[in-house]
């Protein structure tokens, strides 16, 4: 008996035509006490994606597709304690891929605590159920290995993943990833945006990751092609991240003051965009972002900038308030 053979991801970009000139980073502000209000949220959202594209998510989805949408869903919190992605945000964003004509969205993470429960108390799930999406809650039935990278990971590169259990079923069923990731503090790699949020798709004895942080993040980069990332920066968690646990650990908007919603095509730019600009901290002192460039930083199949300084003085970072 021969082992399977693994799978390599698809480019989940590459269907996309997506102009040289337009922008890669795109932020939507809103309004604080508007938070609660899925009309306000679905806003912000449409704004920050039509930010990139005039024509929104339709640039992205085709009609017919299959889109699977990744939130983190990692951890048994309420949506106020900013630990998982805020629900209203993965509500509006299924609406909108629904309207860009959509055929099915499924939305799938493997939460690091007990997945229903943190399905059903991060509001995630009744936020999916709501906009008619399909909840596919991991199982290990549901894992496939995937080659990340030929041969075995080299830790003096900095490399983790070779050939890996990953939640393969809603992948295997996806023309088009989006990543909807909330911005906060990390106790480990000091801050968790939208290429950490990739760690929910691994299955296995992914924990002992965490002995090399960086490397797995940004591997995780590396491996992952997605159609989009979405940042939720509505509510942020400034300190004692990633679990939290107290109202005063979240501040809404971060640094900025006001609620945020990033979209971008870029995700190692956004990440160091994210982080200084509403986590307020030095993307230098992150070393994944570092190590995402050596790993994928010169693939010209992909768009990818080191910083997000490059699209600043290109002109290609667009803000707007809503």
């Amino acid at each position: 008996m021969q082992p399977p053979q693994a799978i390599t991801l698809k480019d989940y970009f590459s269907p996309v035509f997506f102009s040289s000139a337009a922008p890669r980073i795109s932020a939507a502000y809103g309004k604080a006490e508007l938070l609660g209000s899925i009309d306000h949220v679905r806003k912000m959202v449409q704004a920050a994606v039509g930010g990139l594209d005039a024509k929104g998510l339709a640039r992205f989805i085709s009609r017919g597709n299959v889109v699977l949408i990744k939130p983190n869903v990692g951890f048994d919190r309420g949506p106020l304690m900013g630990a998982t992605t805020n629900p209203l945000v993965v509500q509006a964003v299924i609406q909108l891929c629904r309207e860009a004509g959509a055929g099915r969205v499924l939305v799938a993470d493997n939460p690091i605590e007990n997945p229903p429960a943190c399905f059903v108390k991060s509001g995630i799930q009744a936020a999916a159920q709501a906009a008619e999406a399909t909840v596919l809650i991991h199982a290990g039935a549901y894992d496939a290995p995937v080659q990340v990278r030929a041969g075995t990971p080299d830790p003096g590169k900095y490399e983790s993943l070779g050939t890996w259990p990953v939640f393969w079923r809603p992948l295997q069923q996806a023309d088009k990833v989006i990543g909807i990731s909330p911005i906060k503090d990390h106790n480990l790699c000091h801050a968790s945006m939208s290429m950490k949020n990739w760690y929910g798709l691994l299955g296995g004895r992914r924990n002992q990751f965490h002995q090399a942080i960086h490397n797995i993040v940004s591997d995780l980069g590396f491996m992952m092609r997605p159609t989009l990332v979405v940042v939720d920066g509505t509510r942020v968690m400034m300190r004692n991240g990633p679990t939290g646990g107290r109202l005063d650990d979240v501040k809404v908007g971060g640094v900025a003051g006001n609620p945020a919603v990033v979209a971008s095509v870029d995700q190692l730019a956004c990440d160091s965009w994210c982080v200084e600009n509403l986590l307020g901290r030095q993307a230098g002192a992150i070393k994944y972002l570092e190590l995402a460039w050596h790993k994928f930083g010169q693939d010209p199949t992909r768009l990818v900038a080191p910083h997000w300084h490059v699209y600043r003085d290109q002109g290609k970072i667009v803000s707007v308030t809503v």
